[in-house]
Formats: structure tokens, C-alpha cells, sequence
């Protein structure tokens, strides 16, 4: 583990010790695109040279009576954590608020309907190269890029999937599809499960995943949650990959190795 690693897990700890809700999530957004919008302030309460409490306590002058006490709660623990840069204190506070969505939909009981719906937009947007690159432009305004996705989905997914996807749009990660991604992983964290990742030639029906998971779960003696694939180049059979792990037993995989027996005849 990486010394941010190590970090982030203190913060995350930090603020899973405090009592928010979907509301903070919300509020922490805020503050969020607040701190993008003004580079002094947010040099400000990332300044290496300024004590912890002292940012905390500007953080506090500056959003008492505009945010909860929660929210400021969780602020003040992230501006009190040391930074490498004003950036990283930005994406370091996006982190939290991205955590604290996910928890309360996993409270509420939503919270494998808002995995499946931000792995199909992700997986939509990855197969669809006009609006890659639309995501991807540094031409196109962020609330343009927002509006797009909104339009996208909208009235088609969980509220929270939505409020995810619009914060993906700035793309911390590099590409929209890879923002998504990390939520995603963020969300397998906090469960105590491992992603595997599935590719196949045809969709699986519903009983075809639960066995497909049973068997998965009793190789890796945890929680697995699935993210599905169809893919027709792999014409039959089906690939996992879990962490570094890759299990392969597709036809074109074979044929593939076929083909470089050959070469190497």
C-alpha cells in the first residue's frame, strides 16, 4: 500500500465515523465544484505550510450556515489531511462524496441497481465513439458534457446513478468510462466484494449468473458482484477476470493459440 493509499484508507475510516446521508453527498458536490471554480481558495486549504486545524478552521469561517454540520464535519476532516498538491485535495473530497452516495444507496437497498446502471452507461459510452470523444473534448464545456449525459439517461435510472454520472463527466480518471470505473471499484470496496469481470459471445440469463456467481464465490471464498460483457468476437465461452487473475475459455481465445502453435511450428 502506497503512503496516499494509506491515506485515503484513514480518511475513508474518518468519515464513515460520521452520520451522513445522501443529503451530505449532495452538499459535498457542492463544495466540490465550488473549490474547482476558485484555485486560490482551494491552494488555500491545501497549503503545506499551514497547520491542520488552521484549514479547518477556514473551511468552517467560510461554510457555516451554507452547508450542514455534517458536511462541514466531513470537509473539515478532509482539509486537515495533508496533500500533495490543491488538485489532490479536490479529488481527495470528490472521493468522499462519491463514497458517501454509494453508502447511503447501499442503505436504502439501491445500491446493485446503481453498479448495474453505471456499468451499462459506461460500456455505452465506451462502444459509442462520437460520444467518447464529445466526453473526451476539452473543447466542450463541462455542464455541456453534463447535460449530454443527463439527457442520456434520463427518467432511466436511480437518482443516485444519475447524481454519479454527472460527477464522472469531469473524468478525475482520465476518460469518463475509467471515472466510472473507480466508483465502482469504490462501491466493491466498501461491500467486501471483488469485481469479475465477464465477457461472453451471448447475453446469460438470469440462472446462468447465479451459477456463474455461486461457482465464482466458492472459488474465491468471498463476495463477487458480476460486470457482464457481450461481446460476439469472442464467438463462444466465456472469459473471467478477477484482480490480476484472467480465466479464459473462449473459442477465439483458442483459436488463438491455435494460430500461434502454428507459428511456432
Amino acid at each position: 500500500m502506497t503512503a496516499r493509499d494509506a491515506a485515503n484508507a484513514a480518511l475513508d475510516t474518518t468519515v464513515e465515523g460520521i452520520a451522513t446521508d445522501a443529503t451530505t453527498a449532495a452538499e459535498l458536490f457542492a463544495v466540490v465544484d465550488l473549490l474547482d471554480g476558485q484555485p486560490m481558495l482551494r491552494r488555500s486549504l491545501s497549503d503545506p505550510s499551514s497547520t491542520d486545524v488552521a484549514r479547518a478552521g477556514l473551511a468552517k469561517r467560510l461554510l457555516t450556515g451554507k452547508v450542514s454540520a455534517t458536511t462541514l464535519e466531513v470537509v473539515a476532516a478532509v482539509v486537515s489531511s495533508p496533500w500533495s498538491s490543491a488538485n489532490a485535495l479536490v479529488a481527495g473530497l470528490e472521493r468522499q462524496g462519491i463514497r458517501v452516495a454509494l453508502s447511503a444507496s447501499r442503505t436504502s437497498g439501491g445500491l446493485e441497481r446503481v453498479e448495474e446502471e453505471l456499468y451499462s452507461l459506461a460500456r455505452t459510452v465506451d462502444s459509442d465513439p462520437e460520444l467518447a470523444a464529445a466526453l473526451r473534448s476539452f473543447a466542450y464545456p463541462l455542464e455541456g458534457k453534463r447535460d449530454l449525459v443527463a439527457r442520456l439517461i434520463s427518467g432511466k435510472v436511480d437518482p443516485v446513478t444519475a447524481q454519479l454520472a454527472s460527477r464522472a463527466v469531469r473524468a478525475r480518471k482520465r476518460t469518463f468510462p475509467l471515472t466510472v470505473e473507480s466508483y465502482l471499484q469504490m462501491a466493491a470496496d466498501m461491500a467486501g466484494q471483488k469485481i469479475a469481470r465477464i465477457t461472453v459471445a451471448q447475453p446469460l440469463d438470469e440462472a446462468q449468473e447465479a451459477r456463474l456467481k455461486a461457482a465464482l464465490v466458492a472459488q474465491t471464498g468471498g463476495a463477487v458482484t458480476l460486470q457482464v460483457h457481450v461481446d460476439p468476437k469472442v464467438i463462444g465461452g466465456i472469459s473471467v477476470a478477477i484482480d490480476d487473475d484472467v480465466y479464459e475459455s473462449t473459442v477465439a481465445a483458442r483459436l488463438e493459440d491455435a494460430r500461434r502453435q502454428l507459428i511456432n511450428l
